[in-house]
């Protein structure tokens, strides 16, 4: 099927998991009250307010995790059971670390956060609070803590289907609709796959299961609350926690949300769903090729940059090719710099690669962000979607959905017409959440509402990747308290780079004060020394594989430090903001030198 379809389910940091199946595109003042349970709540309800405002230190019960310091935080694992119903399955250990409140008089508790995925490990957010990117009140008065959710980094378990290229041998033959028994049976064996590698488990590391281990980690920290920051897949997570465990939230904010619970029961819900979820993308992709301006860029083509990429997209083929065949590649390699308007040069330059020299290298190590280092293994973005699809929709059985892939003909027609830009990409691997019925987790009991906790949702109207229609709704439609902060920024995602949801959101998770009214913010330029940390943090691992920990905090705290000494704010700016090629390139080569000097 057309890729810009099928690959909205597996596109990582893009945070919806119940919207799709996966096979294809997809206030009050008041806080809540000290919690009566440990227990997943039952029943939806609206919670009661508790004065937090005025008190010092957050009482800390008692701590049972066994720390060990890890360069500026200190790390741990949290044993949980590997399945909240079935004790007889043993247990796993979930990695966590923590950044220590610096002010302990008027420290206020835990600030969970999570950047994203479903698979972007969380201790590494916690470790970008050491970066001086985030508002210095957060980790002065919060313990944050970051944790890599089950099946992801450093957790168990070590999320597997099959060998490098297993599945991709098996459903090499499937062409769009799986119409016969022996596509039928390759699908099963598909998702046979996971479990051979994985046991039972391997249906148990979706966003039910997570947020209970969320909940273990505050029970062995010792809190009786906690505060959450969640960005895209992770205002998912933070929705889903509130929903089970209303009274064990003391503020929350998401940010880059998703409707996971969109309206596809008919031919023209799906197709509208579809629409929505495709085309930021594509808007994205036509600002970043018409932002190629002059010819200091490699693809201007004398005014043509469209043109230019119209002619390298027939050779995305050359991408998926180098990657084990695998079709997903190319698309998911091109979306990855429209994620900020600071990557779109690195997007020209691997059309240019491809084009000129047939060389696809700088296309595959984009895709790396959304895939990992092996293009054979099985995405675990789709793998937890698929999960969360089923626990959500479980009325959507394998012949509800077999019959509504049959529809996805007429939505690719339709969607080729509109979106040309990514139709250009052409074919995608067939899906095998159709058959995850063999390892569905079991239903929500409850609604995905959030319980009645009050949370601000920070809906970007330019964001790339969780389109500002799908944060509306989850928070004017899905949240029983839901409080809309409407801003529009270059980026996926906001807080902190803008000073209006900076202060909305501080005062949020500091005061517990949430706006008594939906809000609006303007757009602002990105502050450079925040932009250059995090744009270090993302691009030096790939420039050095292996760097991390405290050595890559230290590289990219002197990167910043030297890239405005040496090159001044104005050319850090245009390197940044105004994409000038030139700049960047000059930016680059300070990164280099530092990373040669490691």
């Amino acid at each position: 099927m057309l890729a810009l379809l099928a690959a909205v389910a597996v596109i990582a940091s893009a945070c919806s998991s119940g919207s799709s199946d996966a096979d294809v595109a997809v206030a009050t003042t008041e806080a809540p009250a000290p919690p009566s349970t440990d227990e997943p709540a039952q029943t939806t309800t609206t919670t009661e307010a508790v004065d937090t405002t005025t008190s010092t230190a957050a009482p800390l019960l008692v701590d049972i995790v066994d720390w060990e310091i890890c360069g500026e935080l200190e790390c741990a694992t949290v044993e949980v059971p590997a399945d909240y119903d079935d004790p007889s399955l043993g247990t796993i250990n979930i990695a966590i670390n923590v950044l220590r409140a610096s002010d302990t008089d008027r420290r206020l508790g835990i600030l969970m956060v999570n950047p994203g995925g479903p698979g972007a490990p969380g201790k590494s957010l916690a470790e970008a609070f050491t970066f001086g990117v985030f508002p210095a009140e957060l980790s002065e008065r919060f313990d944050i803590v970051g944790f890599d959710p089950r099946g992801v980094g450093e957790s168990e378990p070590t999320f597997a289907c099959g060998e490098s290229g297993d599945q991709l041998e098996l459903l090499a033959d499937i062409e769009d609709l799986y119409d016969t028994p022996e596509e039928i049976a390759a699908g099963e064996a598909a998702v046979a796959l996971c479990v051979e590698s994985m046991g039972d488990i391997a249906g148990r590391i979706h966003t039910d299961f997570v947020v209970r281990d969320m909940d273990e980690i505050r029970k062995a920290m010792g809190e009786e609350q906690i505060s959450y920051l969640g960005y895209s897949y992770g205002s998912l997570i933070g929705t889903w926690y509130a929903t089970l465990f209303p009274d064990n939230v003391r503020a929350m904010v998401i940010d880059g949300a998703d409707n996971p619970l969109d309206e596809e029961d008919t031919f023209q819900e799906r197709l509208e769903s579809a629409r929505e979820e495709i085309q930021p993308i594509e808007d994205l992709l036509g600002e970043a090729l018409a932002a190629c301006a002059d010819t200091t860029c490699p693809i201007y083509n004398n005014g043509d940059p469209v043109g230019y990429y119209y002619n390298a997209a027939n050779k995305f083929g050359l991408v998926n090719e180098a990657n084990l065949n695998n079709d997903d590649v190319a698309f998911l390699a091109l979306i990855t710099p429209l994620y900020s308007e600071s990557q779109w040069p690195m997007l020209w330059d691997a059309l240019a690669a491809l084009q000129e020299r047939n060389d696809p290298s700088v296309f595959s190590e984009l895709s790396e962000f959304q895939l990992g280092a092996d293009p054979g293994q099985v995405n675990i973005t789709a793998h937890i979607n698929c999960l969360d699809g089923w626990a959500l929709r479980p009325e959507k059985t394998r012949e509800v959905r077999l019959a509504e892939s049959a529809e996805f003909f007429a939505i690719e027609d339709q969607l080729n017409t509109e979106f040309p830009l990514l139709a250009a990409v052409g074919d995608s691997e067939p899906g095998t959440c159709v058959f995850y019925d063999t390892i569905a987790p079991e239903p929500l009991a409850v609604p995905l509402d959030g319980g009645g906790v009050p949370i601000l949702v920070v809906g970007n109207t330019s964001d790339p990747v969780t389109s500002f229609g799908e944060s509306e709704e989850l928070a004017t439609e899905i949240l029983q308290n839901g409080i809309l902060l409407t801003v529009d920024h270059p980026d996926h995602t906001v807080y902190p780079w803008n000073e209006c949801v900076n202060e909305a959101v501080n005062r949020v998770l500091l005061e517990v004060d949430y706006p008594t009214d939906n809000v609006d913010c303007e757009r602002e330029e990105s502050n450079n020394e925040a932009v250059l940390a995090v744009t270090c943090e993302q691009l030096a691992p790939q420039l050095k594989p292996g760097l991390e920990g405290d050595e890559l905090d230290t590289v990219c705290t002197r990167f910043v430090a030297d890239a405005i000494a040496r090159l001044g704010e104005e050319t850090v700016n245009d390197a940044l903001i105004e994409e000038d090629e030139v700049a960047g390139a000059q930016l680059l080569g300070v990164l280099n030198d530092i990373l040669a000097e490691s």
